[in-house]
Protein backbone atom coordinates (compact mmCIF):
# COMPACT_ATOMS: atom_id res chain seq x y z
CA UNK A 1 0.00 0.00 0.00
CA UNK A 2 1.45 3.31 -1.34
CA UNK A 3 -0.03 6.36 -0.47
CA UNK A 4 0.38 10.57 -0.55
CA UNK A 5 -0.50 11.52 2.86
CA UNK A 6 -1.97 15.28 4.10
CA UNK A 7 -1.62 15.61 7.96
CA UNK A 8 -3.37 17.81 9.59
CA UNK A 9 -2.74 18.76 13.39
CA UNK A 10 -5.79 20.26 14.97
CA UNK A 11 -4.32 19.90 19.00
CA UNK A 12 -8.12 18.36 19.78
CA UNK A 13 -10.26 16.21 17.53
CA UNK A 14 -13.41 18.26 16.17
CA UNK A 15 -17.13 17.28 17.13
CA UNK A 16 -20.10 17.57 14.78
CA UNK A 17 -20.73 21.18 14.62
CA UNK A 18 -17.93 22.15 16.04
CA UNK A 19 -14.44 23.50 14.76
CA UNK A 20 -10.80 23.56 16.12
CA UNK A 21 -7.23 25.89 14.71
CA UNK A 22 -5.22 23.72 12.38
CA UNK A 23 -1.67 24.12 14.00
CA UNK A 24 0.09 22.62 11.18
CA UNK A 25 -0.53 20.59 7.70
CA UNK A 26 2.42 18.93 6.47
CA UNK A 27 2.31 16.65 3.11
CA UNK A 28 4.28 13.22 2.51
CA UNK A 29 4.78 9.98 1.29
CA UNK A 30 3.17 7.47 3.49
CA UNK A 31 1.26 4.01 3.37
CA UNK A 32 1.59 0.82 5.37
CA UNK A 33 3.92 -0.82 2.92
CA UNK A 34 5.73 2.21 1.49
CA UNK A 35 6.54 2.73 5.46
CA UNK A 36 7.60 -0.75 6.22
CA UNK A 37 9.87 -0.77 3.17
CA UNK A 38 11.79 2.27 3.95
CA UNK A 39 11.91 1.48 7.59
CA UNK A 40 13.64 -1.49 6.34
CA UNK A 41 15.75 -0.07 3.60
CA UNK A 42 17.09 2.65 6.39
CA UNK A 43 17.83 -0.13 8.99
CA UNK A 44 20.34 -1.90 5.36
CA UNK A 45 17.68 -4.61 4.56
CA UNK A 46 17.45 -4.78 1.13
CA UNK A 47 13.99 -4.53 0.52
CA UNK A 48 12.10 -5.64 -2.84
CA UNK A 49 8.65 -4.37 -3.22
CA UNK A 50 5.28 -5.03 -5.39
CA UNK A 51 2.56 -2.80 -5.85
CA UNK A 52 0.80 -0.74 -7.82
CA UNK A 53 0.13 3.19 -8.10
CA UNK A 54 -1.79 5.78 -9.78
CA UNK A 55 0.10 6.41 -13.82
CA UNK A 56 -0.19 10.51 -12.39
CA UNK A 57 2.84 12.55 -10.94
CA UNK A 58 2.02 11.25 -7.40
CA UNK A 59 2.31 7.76 -8.01
CA UNK A 60 5.86 8.43 -10.36
CA UNK A 61 6.98 10.63 -7.13
CA UNK A 62 5.76 7.72 -4.46
CA UNK A 63 8.38 5.52 -6.64
CA UNK A 64 11.00 7.79 -7.20
CA UNK A 65 10.92 8.23 -3.15
CA UNK A 66 11.51 4.48 -2.58
CA UNK A 67 14.12 4.36 -5.84
CA UNK A 68 16.17 6.85 -3.08
CA UNK A 69 15.67 4.96 -0.03
CA UNK A 70 17.17 1.88 -1.95
CA UNK A 71 14.30 -0.28 -2.51
CA UNK A 72 14.11 -2.53 -5.73
CA UNK A 73 11.03 -0.83 -7.12
CA UNK A 74 10.87 -3.06 -10.61
CA UNK A 75 7.42 -4.01 -9.36
CA UNK A 76 6.10 -1.10 -8.31
CA UNK A 77 3.62 -0.75 -11.77
CA UNK A 78 1.71 2.32 -12.83
CA UNK A 79 -1.88 1.61 -13.03
CA UNK A 80 -3.36 4.05 -16.02
CA UNK A 81 -7.26 3.06 -14.83
CA UNK A 82 -7.08 4.61 -11.07
CA UNK A 83 -5.36 7.60 -9.85
CA UNK A 84 -2.76 7.19 -6.69
CA UNK A 85 -4.08 6.35 -3.16
CA UNK A 86 -4.57 9.78 -1.04
CA UNK A 87 -4.64 9.95 2.76
CA UNK A 88 -6.04 12.87 4.68
CA UNK A 89 -5.13 12.19 8.64
CA UNK A 90 -6.28 14.42 11.34
CA UNK A 91 -3.76 14.29 14.25
CA UNK A 92 -5.16 14.96 17.55
CA UNK A 93 -4.68 14.83 21.30
CA UNK A 94 -2.42 16.32 24.08
CA UNK A 95 1.51 15.08 24.70
CA UNK A 96 0.17 12.29 26.54
CA UNK A 97 -2.77 11.11 24.37
CA UNK A 98 -1.72 11.58 21.09
CA UNK A 99 -3.88 9.84 18.39
CA UNK A 100 -4.60 10.04 14.88
CA UNK A 101 -8.11 8.87 12.51
CA UNK A 102 -7.60 8.43 8.86
CA UNK A 103 -9.58 9.20 5.72
CA UNK A 104 -8.63 7.11 3.01
CA UNK A 105 -9.08 8.12 -0.65
CA UNK A 106 -8.77 4.62 -2.52
CA UNK A 107 -6.68 4.51 -5.52
CA UNK A 108 -4.24 1.68 -7.07
CA UNK A 109 -3.53 -0.88 -4.81
CA UNK A 110 -2.60 -4.62 -5.52
CA UNK A 111 -5.92 -6.57 -6.31
CA UNK A 112 -6.34 -9.78 -7.06
CA UNK A 113 -5.44 -11.05 -10.53
CA UNK A 114 -2.70 -8.63 -10.80
CA UNK A 115 0.78 -10.68 -12.07
CA UNK A 116 3.26 -11.06 -9.22
CA UNK A 117 6.71 -12.49 -9.10
CA UNK A 118 6.29 -14.67 -6.96
CA UNK A 119 9.10 -17.21 -7.21
CA UNK A 120 12.19 -14.59 -7.12
CA UNK A 121 9.80 -12.59 -4.25
CA UNK A 122 9.59 -16.49 -2.79
CA UNK A 123 12.97 -16.69 -2.71
CA UNK A 124 13.99 -13.96 0.08
CA UNK A 125 14.46 -14.29 4.07
CA UNK A 126 11.06 -13.29 4.58
CA UNK A 127 8.01 -12.30 2.98
CA UNK A 128 6.27 -9.29 4.06
CA UNK A 129 2.14 -9.57 3.19
CA UNK A 130 0.18 -6.44 3.62
CA UNK A 131 -2.83 -6.55 1.73
CA UNK A 132 -6.20 -5.40 2.03
CA UNK A 133 -7.75 -7.70 -0.82
CA UNK A 134 -8.33 -10.96 1.50
CA UNK A 135 -8.94 -13.18 -1.98
CA UNK A 136 -5.21 -12.55 -2.97
CA UNK A 137 -3.78 -12.71 0.44
CA UNK A 138 -5.23 -15.95 0.75
CA UNK A 139 -3.66 -17.41 -2.71
CA UNK A 140 -0.48 -15.83 -1.59
CA UNK A 141 -0.16 -17.79 1.98
CA UNK A 142 -1.50 -20.51 -0.08
CA UNK A 143 1.10 -20.36 -2.33
CA UNK A 144 4.75 -21.43 -0.47
CA UNK A 145 3.30 -25.19 0.10
CA UNK A 146 3.74 -25.04 -3.76
CA UNK A 147 6.13 -23.38 -4.59
CA UNK A 148 8.85 -22.68 -2.30
CA UNK A 149 7.61 -24.96 1.49
CA UNK A 150 10.88 -22.50 3.50
CA UNK A 151 9.81 -19.07 3.16
CA UNK A 152 8.43 -17.65 5.75
CA UNK A 153 5.54 -15.36 5.80
CA UNK A 154 5.58 -12.28 8.46
CA UNK A 155 2.19 -10.63 8.00
CA UNK A 156 0.08 -7.75 9.39
CA UNK A 157 -3.33 -7.18 11.08
CA UNK A 158 -3.77 -3.89 9.37
CA UNK A 159 -6.14 -4.62 7.03
CA UNK A 160 -7.87 -8.16 8.79
CA UNK A 161 -9.71 -5.68 11.02
CA UNK A 162 -12.13 -5.27 8.26
CA UNK A 163 -13.07 -9.02 7.56
CA UNK A 164 -15.44 -10.64 9.70
CA UNK A 165 -13.72 -11.77 13.08
CA UNK A 166 -13.37 -15.90 12.05
CA UNK A 167 -11.97 -14.90 8.23
CA UNK A 168 -9.61 -12.46 9.87
CA UNK A 169 -8.83 -15.30 12.48
CA UNK A 170 -7.94 -17.78 9.88
CA UNK A 171 -5.52 -15.41 7.35
CA UNK A 172 -4.12 -14.22 10.33
CA UNK A 173 -2.90 -18.18 11.79
CA UNK A 174 -1.52 -18.79 8.23
CA UNK A 175 1.37 -16.50 8.86
CA UNK A 176 4.73 -17.59 10.41
CA UNK A 177 5.15 -14.26 11.87
CA UNK A 178 2.20 -11.77 12.61
CA UNK A 179 1.87 -8.26 13.83
CA UNK A 180 -1.06 -6.35 14.97
CA UNK A 181 -2.76 -3.83 17.42
CA UNK A 182 -4.74 -5.56 20.77
CA UNK A 183 -7.87 -4.46 19.23
CA UNK A 184 -7.54 -5.69 16.07
CA UNK A 185 -6.57 -9.00 17.79
CA UNK A 186 -10.02 -8.65 19.94
CA UNK A 187 -11.92 -8.20 16.86
CA UNK A 188 -10.18 -11.16 15.46
CA UNK A 189 -10.86 -13.72 18.78
CA UNK A 190 -14.32 -11.58 19.37
CA UNK A 191 -12.86 -11.53 23.05
CA UNK A 192 -13.90 -8.41 25.27
CA UNK A 193 -10.47 -8.29 26.82
CA UNK A 194 -7.19 -8.69 25.95
CA UNK A 195 -6.40 -11.24 28.52
CA UNK A 196 -9.10 -13.20 26.76
CA UNK A 197 -7.56 -12.62 23.42
CA UNK A 198 -4.36 -13.63 24.35
CA UNK A 199 -5.53 -16.95 25.69
CA UNK A 200 -7.88 -17.80 22.54
CA UNK A 201 -5.26 -16.80 19.88
CA UNK A 202 -2.74 -19.14 21.77
CA UNK A 203 -5.64 -21.88 21.58
CA UNK A 204 -5.26 -21.32 17.78
CA UNK A 205 -1.67 -21.25 17.28
CA UNK A 206 -0.95 -24.97 18.71
CA UNK A 207 -2.60 -26.16 15.02
CA UNK A 208 -1.04 -23.36 12.93
CA UNK A 209 1.93 -22.44 11.45
CA UNK A 210 2.06 -19.22 13.55
CA UNK A 211 5.81 -19.03 15.27
CA UNK A 212 4.94 -16.04 17.19
CA UNK A 213 2.92 -12.62 17.10
CA UNK A 214 3.50 -9.45 18.48
CA UNK A 215 0.32 -7.22 19.89
CA UNK A 216 0.90 -3.50 19.97
CA UNK A 217 -0.91 -1.26 22.97
CA UNK A 218 0.23 2.40 22.45
CA UNK A 219 1.85 3.47 25.50
CA UNK A 220 1.62 0.44 27.04
CA UNK A 221 4.36 -1.25 24.56
CA UNK A 222 3.74 -5.11 22.91
CA UNK A 223 3.00 -8.54 23.90
CA UNK A 224 4.93 -10.69 22.42
CA UNK A 225 3.31 -14.08 21.87
CA UNK A 226 3.85 -17.91 21.51
CA UNK A 227 2.02 -20.73 22.19
CA UNK A 228 3.40 -21.16 25.65
CA UNK A 229 3.53 -17.55 26.81
CA UNK A 230 2.91 -14.10 26.76
CA UNK A 231 5.62 -12.18 26.74
CA UNK A 232 5.03 -7.87 28.02
CA UNK A 233 7.42 -5.48 26.29
CA UNK A 234 6.91 -1.95 28.20
CA UNK A 235 7.01 0.94 26.03
CA UNK A 236 10.06 3.81 25.87
CA UNK A 237 9.23 7.25 26.78
CA UNK A 238 9.76 9.46 24.09
CA UNK A 239 8.20 12.63 23.08
CA UNK A 240 5.17 12.22 20.32
CA UNK A 241 4.45 14.69 18.09
CA UNK A 242 2.35 12.52 15.74
CA UNK A 243 1.77 8.80 16.44
CA UNK A 244 1.13 8.02 11.83
CA UNK A 245 3.32 5.31 10.95
CA UNK A 246 4.14 4.00 14.25
CA UNK A 247 2.91 0.39 13.66
CA UNK A 248 4.86 0.37 10.72
CA UNK A 249 8.09 1.04 12.11
CA UNK A 250 6.95 -1.47 14.51
CA UNK A 251 6.48 -4.10 11.79
CA UNK A 252 9.94 -3.17 10.20
CA UNK A 253 11.53 -3.32 14.00
CA UNK A 254 10.15 -6.84 13.93
CA UNK A 255 11.11 -8.01 11.02
CA UNK A 256 14.96 -6.90 11.67
CA UNK A 257 14.51 -9.03 14.85
CA UNK A 258 13.33 -12.11 13.14
CA UNK A 259 16.05 -11.65 10.36
CA UNK A 260 18.50 -11.52 12.75
CA UNK A 261 17.33 -14.43 15.26
CA UNK A 262 16.89 -12.23 18.07
CA UNK A 263 15.45 -13.63 21.06
CA UNK A 264 11.46 -12.87 21.39
CA UNK A 265 12.41 -9.92 24.14
CA UNK A 266 14.95 -8.67 22.01
CA UNK A 267 12.44 -8.78 18.99
CA UNK A 268 10.34 -7.11 21.29
CA UNK A 269 12.73 -4.56 22.59
CA UNK A 270 13.80 -3.29 19.14
CA UNK A 271 10.24 -3.21 17.88
CA UNK A 272 9.56 -1.20 20.32
CA UNK A 273 12.26 1.19 19.81
CA UNK A 274 11.25 1.74 15.72
CA UNK A 275 7.88 2.61 17.10
CA UNK A 276 8.87 5.23 19.58
CA UNK A 277 11.58 7.01 17.38
CA UNK A 278 9.08 7.29 14.05
CA UNK A 279 6.71 9.12 15.98
CA UNK A 280 8.85 12.15 16.60
CA UNK A 281 8.18 14.34 13.68
CA UNK A 282 4.70 14.50 11.82
CA UNK A 283 4.47 12.24 9.14
CA UNK A 284 5.00 8.15 8.80
CA UNK A 285 8.52 8.52 7.17
CA UNK A 286 10.37 11.66 8.45
CA UNK A 287 11.76 10.54 11.49
CA UNK A 288 12.24 6.77 10.78
CA UNK A 289 16.06 6.19 12.04
CA UNK A 290 19.08 4.61 11.03
CA UNK A 291 19.83 1.09 12.61
CA UNK A 292 22.72 3.70 14.64
CA UNK A 293 20.02 5.53 15.78
CA UNK A 294 17.73 2.90 17.32
CA UNK A 295 20.94 1.35 18.82
CA UNK A 296 21.81 4.70 20.67
CA UNK A 297 18.18 4.91 21.89
CA UNK A 298 18.32 1.69 22.95
CA UNK A 299 21.60 2.45 25.39
CA UNK A 300 20.03 4.78 26.96
CA UNK A 301 16.12 5.11 26.55
CA UNK A 302 13.64 5.02 29.59
CA UNK A 303 10.99 2.91 29.80
CA UNK A 304 7.68 4.10 30.21
CA UNK A 305 5.82 3.21 32.94
CA UNK A 306 2.83 1.35 32.32
CA UNK A 307 -0.63 1.35 34.07
CA UNK A 308 -1.17 -1.76 34.55
CA UNK A 309 0.06 -5.31 33.43
CA UNK A 310 -1.48 -7.08 30.58
CA UNK A 311 0.19 -9.94 29.89
CA UNK A 312 -0.11 -13.56 31.15
CA UNK A 313 2.00 -16.92 30.76
CA UNK A 314 -0.50 -19.87 29.94
CA UNK A 315 -0.28 -23.09 31.96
Amino acid sequence: MLTWDQLIDTGAYPTEGTYHIVRSITEQSGGTTGNTSTALARLGVEVSLAARVGDDSTGRHLIEELAAEGCDIENVLLRSDEPTDRGVILISGDQDNRDRTILWVQGARLKHGDQLPVEPFFAKDLVLVDLDDARLRLLLLDLPMHVSPRTRIFGTMTFLAELKPFQALELALRHDYLAGHVRELMHATEQETIQGAIARFQQEMVLSQVRFAAFTDGANGCIMVTRDEAIEIPAFEVDVVDPTGAGDAFAAGMAWGILNRFDLEQVGRFANAMGALATRKHGARAALPSLTDVEAFLQTARIRESDEIRAASSD
